[in-house]
């Protein structure tokens, strides 16, 4: 009767250290997956195809993408949700041009805004929030040379015209940005909403600031224009928090939920 031989395991007598191998199956930006970057910037590329309309005196219209470009940087982190707004939005642009309006001011503008909220952060994101504060307060002094000093409209009216922008930007220069950030990552969804909407505010008027000083600078409107918007700049920035705040909540809230994997630089 034949004995039964054993297989020789050409490992056992190797030592040593043991080592991990960790496999990463998908590519990403900032660390953020990029399956989640094309599924973000198809929803805002969706909803640039909603016009949502206010009618005032001489009536005004914009995408409802606008109220989310700034969820985008809570979801994905700053350059991930830079990346999934502006791609929405360049997306948007040939596929909606009716909402569109000035196509590389949309895409950048985007962008911007879902860093603006990406800096709105519990521990401050002291470099990224530096460099916008610095940004931010340069487009005012430019813009307001070129429309008060160069262009003789009148410092009250320029400044009752951007008050919203004003504001956002005292917000977000103060340490209320930080506030904001921990209130996103409040198990209360009462209080998510409520940073949600402050952080739109925040960062949909500085986007919008950045979108009117280049604006500006390129078809310089007379004195005129810019009474219309001592109404219509903060009825559309409430319009945008809202849609952000309400739309924003049911994300965090479904994210939650579901327990997928949390971006690293994610705020929520």
């Amino acid at each position: 009767m034949a004995t039964p031989t054993t297989e020789h395991d050409p490992f056992a007598e190797l030592t040593g250290e043991e080592r991990e191998i960790t496999f990463h199956d998908s590519a990403s930006i900032g660390g953020a997956p990029v399956a989640y970057v094309i599924v973000l910037a198809t929803v805002i590329a969706v909803l640039s195809f909603i016009p949502f309309s206010i009618v005032l005196s001489g009536g005004s219209s914009f995408p409802m993408a606008q109220g989310v470009y700034s969820l985008n940087g809570w979801l994905l982190g700053p350059w991930a949700g830079f990346v999934a707004s502006g791609i929405g939005a360049l997306v948007g642009v040939f596929l909606a041009p009716h909402t569109a309006g000035i196509p590389w001011l949309a895409v950048s503008g985007a962008g911007l805004a879902a860093l603006y909220a990406a800096a709105l952060h519990p521990t401050g994101r002291r470099p990224l929030w530096a460099g916008l504060s610095a940004l931010t307060l340069i487009g005012w002094v430019l813009f307001y040379r070129q429309a008060v000093v160069l262009n003789g409209v009148s410092a009250a009216v320029f400044f009752l015209s951007y008050l919203t922008h004003l504001s956002a930007t005292v917000l977000f220069i103060a340490p209320t940005h930080r506030w904001i950030g921990r209130a996103l990552c409040s198990p209360d969804l009462k209080r998510v909403a409520l940073g949600l909407f402050f952080g739109t505010w925040i960062s949909a008027s500085l986007m919008m600031f950045y979108m009117s000083w280049l604006s500006y600078a390129l078809l310089t409107w007379p004195e005129e224009i810019f009474y219309i918007f001592f109404v219509m700049v903060p009825i559309e920035n409430v319009a945008r928090s809202v849609i952000g705040a309400v739309i924003g909540t049911g994300v965090i809230a479904g994210l939650r939920a579901m327990a997928l994997v949390k971006p690293p630089e994610a705020n929520f």
